[in-house]
């Protein structure tokens, strides 16, 4: 990229390249999304890409605050599953009583493999983001969520330049915990 980046304060330079791309696009897409030359239903699917985009930064910026404060001994995941070790009684075809006991075991946490909900749960867990941030990150993943049109119960409404300056609110205090 030929202007500064940023995102100096990441050190990891793909994910800088791609995290300065993004935030390029975005600048694109809210002057489209200000621009009185389309309707209120572009400037609204323009604001939804936003979201979408900036959703992205903050769980990049989450993944890499994650990666850089905890270690990967540290990134283990309890698994509790119960094992039927001998049905007792069988009351219908789809209850019984059983006698079992709780398998405990771990696994490494694959960081690739999360969403933004488990990184937020993670980087609270690990004291990287307090309770309001927790709450705020995963108001904006409900937010971005919204793309996922099949799972909707009602129609998609506006989104309006309230969420846009919420998530903003987000993306930059986010970024602000990495580069201090």
């Amino acid at each position: 990229m030929t202007t500064a980046s940023n995102f100096i304060f990441i050190d990891d330079l793909v994910l800088r390249e791609n995290l300065d791309v993004t935030f390029a696009h975005l600048l694109d897409l809210v002057s489209l999304a200000d621009s009185p030359e389309y309707n209120s239903v572009s400037r609204s699917s323009f604001r939804k890409t936003v979201i979408i985009y900036t959703a992205s930064i903050i769980e990049a910026l989450l993944l890499w605050l994650l990666r850089e404060n905890v270690s990967a001994d540290k990134l283990i995941r309890e698994i509790i599953k119960f094992k039927i070790s001998k049905e007792i009684y069988k009351i219908n075809n789809t209850e019984r009583i059983v006698l079992g006991s709780d398998v405990v075991s771990s696994e490494q946490i694959k960081l690739s493999k999360l969403n933004l909900a488990d990184i937020n749960s993670l980087c609270r867990e690990h004291g990287i983001i307090n309770d309001r941030i927790y709450k705020d990150v995963d108001r904006t993943r409900v937010l971005r969520n919204r793309l996922h049109i099949g799972t909707m119960s009602a129609v998609e409404s506006q989104y309006s330049v309230k969420d846009l300056e919420f998530i903003f609110s987000i993306a930059k205090e986010i970024k602000g915990l990495g580069s201090h």
